[in-house]
């Protein structure tokens, strides 16, 4: 397994599951696991998106097997090449905004 960015499009299978998903997006964010940046969203492939349940994120060393690779571009070359900033960033302004622990324990004072 390579650590180069998958692009948008890419059918692979995450350790876990026997299912094949299908990326959608990088970067997101979820309530489940707060302050956490995933590499990946994905959908069930071959369904797709059929409601919001459906959407699974994970992280690039999850991934087992690369199906299929998604559509690459001079476009999304760039985009890649600035992703690691752009996780680093999204990471560091998720920290900026909770609370430490000294401030959640005083508001529950």
């Amino acid at each position: 397994m390579t650590d180069e960015l998958l692009t948008i499009g890419s059918v692979v299978q995450i350790e876990g599951t026997n299912l094949l998903f299908m990326i959608m997006g990088y970067l997101p964010v979820t309530a489940s696991k707060p302050g956490y940046v995933w590499d990946y969203s994905a959908v069930p492939f071959p369904m797709g998106f059929t409601s919001g349940g459906d959407v699974t994120c994970f992280d690039h060393d999850q991934i087992t097997i690369v199906y299929a690779h998604g559509y690459k571009d001079i476009e999304e070359e760039i985009f890649a090449s600035k992703m690691s900033e752009l996780k680093s960033r999204t990471e560091e302004s998720l920290k900026n905004t909770e609370p430490n622990a000294d401030e959640t324990a005083k508001e529950d004072e």
